[in-house]
């Protein structure tokens, strides 16, 4: 009952709701963080502030609707007159409790105050998308509220003693301690560190010298790419009397697959490989090796340097995941994207394309899932569109929370990426994350049902309609999951699959691998659906507990018959015995991939992926801990992201061991240190079966808390610089010492040494290539010396300005160079070659 009467109070606020307002500027809304407590019995209080500063009277009866993926869907309001629901997802709502809110008169304020089980570490985590619904069902949608925001030494003195390191300016200070500034002629010449490098004399600047590009015809590709690439920044006059620029790219089979030799002489460059993807690499090297002013625009002079490479990857799974469902990322940044994954050597795209939030590529034959669930905003009942979730706010004009694929785009993507060495491997998962699909799939049916069809409406329907299982997903839905025990349900996952396989097989390229999600399914589904208990009860060799393995099998059955590669995430592999989670030997050995990303410190599957391994799974390592790029950079309250598996910077992909991922951690996700001694007989290890199963690795980056394409960016890089260090070079030297002490002063030699490649060379590389990243730049560390403040950076190259007025300090403050006399008030600021700028940092 209690769930009909909220559908109905649903009904009548949306069917009131149409048009959207601007915020009076007179009336103003506040949130107010009152209280943060951290350890046993965490939790936050916060207050929604109202003032009517305008000279009318809001009605009562309004209702205020907000985005929170950090709240409790329990959050208690402390004023009885109020409650917060919990609609789906991240979305919520303020409103009257068992009566209507109260009028808010001209000069009147009302505070309402909220507490959540959850700590507040993150100014990003306060409300957003907030829509204020008035009693006519008018919307007003409410974007620059104030916001109560944490500073560093506020957060520092509210967690305390928990653990978890807030870096402050003192803390970053001596973390940089262990990096120094190596010449730049001795350290390596880009990233990834290739395998062996030798300068073979002094760099060459030529000017007005012609270019003439030579390759062997199975290297058509690559030297296509060297031919476009080379004008970016090289336009000679060609002077005859100038010896020309010589590139010859050739065939040599000995060269391990993806493999290259590169060498420059005098003006011939020389690249040979076995295979067009290896003569590809080392044509991305040659590109490498040109300074970052080459990037932005052409000149008639190059530097060439005289050097000669080998070099070879170690994993031939080399991954990026992009989530477009949750956010919506466009076309031609997709471009962009591989255009720096391929210029890194990266060489699969791991593209997941619906999730609960989103659906975001055309299928023919079933517009309602590009018509419908591809937008957000607010309709009656979701009936013109899916919620607003991750503060797309009223309509569906927002780009981050509307937007697909058409066919043709996606055709454009692949070719894209093909050109590139590339693979496209798409993800629609199943049979949880599906809600996008569950929704469209009912405007569908109803559709047809109204037309007096209902046949062909229920071709494709994914739920049991009368199922009243009680389940909630990790992402708080309660309708996410799609009906196994229905044979529409298959037909639906079987069109899309074909669907998009054409638009492969209609660029003359093939569908190799399709990714079927397979992650958090909610505990609790089908146990109480109709349509289930028949198929139960007349397939008694599948149990209950056993539904979703059914699923599988008969998604593997279909994927194998067309030829394509299974893959899903762990949960594919996994099974629960007698309260533990092992490996699920039904569909060991049958083709499937699958990406390990649960390996969060302290929770007890950092060895799963060996596990999985071990037992005949080809693995991708994907651990969340150092190649989730949505985690925020560190704890700073003002770096956005998400911290439910803690933190991760470039050093923490970097540091990644990916045959013992428990090398490549130093506190447990409670912050309490790492215990180092018998890891071995704690973790699984490797059998020989099994490290043949690492077959390599993947960053992800889910996009919840994205909220424009230069925030992906900045999420990205250089983080991500620190997962094509290990893709390519594998397990780092270091970890192969047995003394933990050599071990760590290699580490921090091996970390040195990559700092200074990220300073010196690719951060401002990354300013200026393809139109130049918005990268982040890290937080310059301070320490107070007697009466002297000393800075330090964590990668040598870059600048750090100050200033003493109390301004923020720009490229053209004063340039530190050694250690000042202190002064209250003090700023700095680290700054890249172009201007891209780090957080302020003070001892203030």
């Amino acid at each position: 009952m209690r769930k009909l009467n909220f559908l109905f109070y649903l009904l009548i606020f949306f069917a009131c709701s149409s048009a959207v307002e601007k915020i009076n500027g007179d009336f103003q809304v506040e949130w107010r963080l009152d209280k943060n407590q951290f350890g046993t019995n965490a939790s936050h209080q916060a207050t929604f502030i109202f003032q009517n500063d305008s000279d009318q009277t809001l009605t009562s009866g309004w209702k205020l609707y907000f985005n929170s993926v950090f709240l409790d869907v329990n959050a208690r309001v402390l004023d009885d007159h109020f409650q917060i629901r919990h609609l789906a997802g991240d979305f919520f709502v303020l409103a009257g409790n068992d009566e209507e809110s109260p009028a808010l008169k001209p000069g009147q304020k009302l505070e309402i105050s909220y507490t959540s089980t959850t700590p507040f570490f993150k100014n990003s985590h306060a409300p957003e998308g907030l829509i204020l619904v008035k009693s006519n069902g008018s919307m007003t949608e409410i974007r620059d509220f104030k916001k109560s925001e944490l500073t560093v030494d506020q957060l520092d003195k509210a967690v305390g003693k928990q653990g978890i390191i807030i870096p402050t300016a003192e803390r970053i200070y001596k973390k940089n301690e262990i990096i120094s500034e190596l010449p730049n002629e001795e350290i390596p010449p880009f990233l990834p560190i290739p395998k062996s490098w030798k300068y073979l004399g002094e760099p060459l600047r030529i000017k007005n010298a012609g270019l003439g590009v030579l390759g062997d015809k199975v290297f058509e590709q690559a030297a296509k790419t060297v031919t476009q690439q080379i004008q970016v920044g090289y336009k000679p006059e060609n002077d005859r009397s100038v010896k020309p620029i010589q590139i010859r790219i050739a065939k040599k089979e000995s060269i391990p697959a993806e493999g290259y030799h590169l060498e420059i002489r005098d003006q011939r460059v020389l690249i040979l490989a076995s295979d067009p993807k290896g003569a590809f690499y080392g044509v991305q090297s040659f590109l490498a090796l040109m300074p970052a002013d080459f990037w932005e625009k052409p000149s008639n002079e190059i530097l060439l340097p005289q050097i000669e490479i080998d070099d070879v990857p170690d994993y031939a799974y080399r991954g990026f995941f992009l989530d477009v469902a949750r956010n919506f990322i466009p076309k031609e940044s997709i471009f962009k994207l591989l255009d720096l994954m391929a210029f890194y050597k990266l060489n699969k795209f791991h593209f997941n394309l619906a999730n609960d939030e989103g659906w975001r590529i055309e299928i023919p034959g079933l517009p309602e899932l590009t018509d419908y669930a591809s937008k957000r905003g607010v309709s009656e009942d979701e009936s013109d569109m899916l919620w607003p979730f991750y503060g797309s706010g009223a309509s569906a004009d927002n780009k981050m929370g509307t937007g697909f694929y058409t066919v043709e785009d996606f055709k454009e993507i692949i070719q894209y990426a093909d050109e590139r060495f590339i693979e496209i491997i798409p993800e629609i998962g199943v049979p949880a994350h599906s809600r996008a699909a569950i929704k469209a799939m009912e405007k569908r049916f109803e559709k047809y049902k109204k037309s007096g069809n209902e046949e062909d409406g229920l071709k494709y329907r994914l739920i049991d309609p009368d199922d009243n299982s009680v389940y909630l997903s990790a992402q708080n839905f309660r309708d996410n999951t799609i009906c196994v025990c229905q044979e529409s349900t298959y037909s639906f996952y079987e069109k899309v699959v074909l669907e998009i396989k054409k638009m492969y097989e209609s660029n003359q390229i093939p569908l190799k691998t399709w990714h079927t999600g397979g992650d958090e399914v909610p505990k609790g589904v089908w146990t109480d659906s109709p349509v289930c208990d028949q198929f139960l009860e007349e397939n008694p060799d599948w149990p209950q507990s056993e539904l979703l393995d059914y699923f599988r099998s008969r998604i593997e059955g279909f994927l194998k018959n067309e030829g394509i590669q299974l893959a899903g995430w762990e949960e594919v592999g996994l099974k629960e015995s007698q309260g533990e989670i092992i490996p699920n030997e039904r569909f060991a050995n049958q083709d499937w991939m699958l990406y390990a990303w649960n390996s969060v410190p302290g929770w007890g599957g950092e060895d799963r992926a060996y596990q999985l391994a071990n037992a005949g799974y080809p693995v991708i390592i994907s651990s969340s801990a150092n190649f989730y790029f949505d985690l925020a950079y560190d704890w700073d309250p003002r770096e956005p992201g998400h911290v439910w598996s803690g933190v991760s910077d470039v050093y923490q992909a970097w540091k990644t061991v990916p045959r013992q991922l428990y090398l490549s951690h130093d506190l447990t996700i409670d912050g309490i240190p790492w215990p180092w001694e018998g890891q071995k007989s704690r973790f699984v290890e490797l059998t020989p079966v099994g490290k043949r199963n690492i077959i390599g690795v993947q960053g992800q980056l889910w996009t919840e808390t994205i909220r424009s394409v230069e925030m992906m960016e900045y999420y990205l890089f250089p983080k991500m610089l620190g997962l094509v260090e290990r893709a390519w070079n594998g397990d780092p030297n270091w970890s192969n010492l047995t003394d933990r002490t050599t071990q760590l002063q290699k580490r921090n030699e091996e970390w040195n040494e990559f700092s200074n490649v990220l300073g010196q060379k690719e951060i401002p590389r990354l300013e200026a290539i393809f139109g130049g990243v918005n990268l982040r730049i890290p937080t310059p560390g301070l320490k107070k010396v007697g009466e002297e403040i000393w800075a330090n950076v964590e990668n040598p190259g870059l600048e750090i300005r100050w200033t003493s007025d109390g301004s923020i300090p720009s490229q053209e403050s004063n340039l530190y160079t050694e250690k000042i006399p202190f002064q209250e008030g003090l700023k700095f600021r680290a700054f890249g070659p172009k201007g891209s700028a780090s957080k302020v940092s003070s001892l203030d």
